[in-house]
């Protein structure tokens, strides 16, 4: 097998690139690219999940040293524990999206790992991927105006999806950091 130095990525049926090793490597770091991510080299037709190519199964088993958390929300705040290396994560995923969207969306949550649905739109998630990964797998089933905020209490990370900053970061104070007392 030939070394491959530009890769596409395909997300319900849209692809995406070419994109460098080195912008890969950043959307590894960025959760953006899981070892599930559907990818084939540049101009090729033949779609694998990412861990089959050994490049990029080397990319993503590399640990991302930033590990910090999201946004003004974490200043003076406490970091959580973070999991081990391929240890699954606990995530409370939230929809604010119209009648009937959640049984659309209920089979791409149950698909990402163990889940217990709270409400229609509130689902906990416990997985291997990253908040952006789990964004990223959600986003193209949402409508234009749908709202989803993902919030990773393991490690303390959050991510959303047309919401202002202002309720982004509220809610992120409120579900993933504990004040020091």
């Amino acid at each position: 097998m030939f070394a491959t130095e530009n890769w596409c990525i395909k997300v319900d049926e849209k692809t995406y690139g070419p994109y460098s090793n080195d912008q890969m490597t950043e959307f590894a770091k960025q959760g953006r690219l899981s070892s599930r991510s559907l990818v084939a080299p540049a101009g090729g037709k033949n779609w694998r999940e990412a861990r089959h190519y050994p490049m990029l199964a080397t990319i993503l088993a590399s640990d991302p040293q930033d590990r910090r958390q999201f946004g003004k929300a974490a200043a003076g705040m406490r970091q959580a524990k973070q999991p081990a290396d391929g240890e699954a994560a606990n995530f409370v995923v939230i929809f604010d999206v119209t009648p009937g969207t959640a049984g659309r969306l209920s089979h791409i949550v149950k698909g990402l790992g163990e889940t217990i649905r709270l409400t229609d739109n509130v689902w906990h998630l416990q997985t291997t991927l990253s908040a952006t990964g789990i964004k990223n797998a959600i986003m193209p089933h949402l409508q234009i105006r749908e709202i989803v905020y993902i919030a990773d209490t393991s490690r303390g990370r959050t991510t959303w999806h047309n919401m202002t900053p202002e309720l982004h970061s509220r809610l992120t104070k409120s579900i993933v950091t504990t004040k020091h007392h």
